[in-house]
């Protein structure tokens, strides 16, 4: 198998162009060594296809980054994917999960063996959950804000640790819908296709254990559609989203706030300012039972309580969210709304 040992830019980024060219050549290089020893360790099932997943990853992230070349937060996009030291595939014995960032090392995994979706092909689709992981690289810059901001209060005395964590919970649902979101926008619009209307899901496991009681939600993502609604409800608190009548152009504005390393730190000091924190924390904390009763789905650890209350969660998201619900314009220097 011949292997490739540089990279060549395909889209022009102007100023940028010798700073991402070297950004990917060293991804190509470390990538290369990480596939290598993978195959030394019987960890890959068919070396020609996944080495092509490999390369086809790394021009995915180019054509991320161009796709978001115009973005007034685009340094704070690349700087935050140059924090990726390598990109490959998932081992063949760990490919039931579509990708995974192994964070204390910054290697990006995807599954090389995605099925296509009904308006997905294999490759696109391969491109939608690269892009997921790259999201979460972005956000991770705020959710280490909500980490400190947690910490801080866990030692005025201001919050129990059970409180943090259900709150960190509810950060963590924003930053598994948003970067599905942004995600799904990206996918796409490589694409060209539209994104799909709106369905009923219902999450369930293999033993018919139910998110909300066995209750539909709606959702157009291709998968975390469970969290979709509590995003725009809770979107509809902030100042600038809440006049928004049309779901997709709440998402899309949340999203593009997200990119924004004060994204959470932003959030806090909106409601702190109008004197609703004792309001917030409540509504972050329903969001997370929402987001651990979703896991428990998918990993099946020992605690169902939060499957068990998901129904009266998502009901008190929804009533929480109406009553804040903020109609009063942003100030573009706090959010840079576009």
């Amino acid at each position: 198998m011949d292997m490739i040992e540089s990279y060549t830019l395909k889209y022009n980024f102007g100023e940028w162009n010798a700073r991402i060219e070297k950004y990917l050549n060293r991804l190509l290089s470390k990538s290369t060594d990480y596939f290598a020893n993978q195959f030394n360790n019987g960890e890959l099932k068919d070396t020609n296809s996944e080495y092509v997943t490999m390369l086809e990853s790394i021009f995915n992230i180019e054509e991320y980054l161009y796709y978001n070349k115009n973005n007034p937060n685009f340094y704070n996009i690349l700087k935050s994917l140059e924090n990726i030291n390598v990109v490959s595939v998932l081992p063949k014995n760990n490919r039931g999960i579509y990708g995974q960032a192994i964070a204390d090392e910054n290697v990006l995994l995807i599954s090389p063996v995605l099925k296509p979706s009904r308006t997905l092909t294999k490759q696109e689709r391969t491109r939608l959950y690269l892009a997921h992981e790259l999201g979460h690289y972005i956000n991770n810059e705020w959710m280490k804000t909500v980490i400190d901001d947690l910490n801080t209060r866990l030692r005025n005395g201001t919050l129990e640790l059970s409180q943090a964590q259900t709150i960190y919970n509810g950060f963590a649902l924003l930053d598994e819908s948003i970067t599905q979101n942004r995600a799904e926008e990206f996918a796409y619009n490589m694409a060209n296709k539209p994104r799909p209307s709106m369905r009923n899901e219902i999450r369930q496991n293999q033993y018919g254990e139910a998110l909300f009681d066995g209750n539909s939600y709606r959702t157009n993502y291709d998968y975390y559609g469970e969290f979709q609604i509590p995003t725009v409800m809770f979107g509809r608190t902030l100042r600038g989203i809440g006049k928004l009548q049309n779901d997709t152009e709440v998402l899309n504005v949340l999203s593009q706030r997200a990119l924004n390393p004060n994204f959470a730190n932003r959030i806090i000091q909106e409601y702190s300012k109008d004197g609703q924190l004792s309001n917030l924390f409540p509504l972050l904390e329903s969001m997370g039972t929402i987001k651990s009763a979703s896991y428990y789905l998918f990993r099946g650890n020992n605690d169902v309580r939060a499957l068990n209350n998901s129904r009266n969660a998502l009901n008190s998201v929804s009533i929480k969210s109406s009553r804040l619900r903020d109609y009063r314009e942003s100030l573009e220097s706090e959010y840079g709304d576009r």
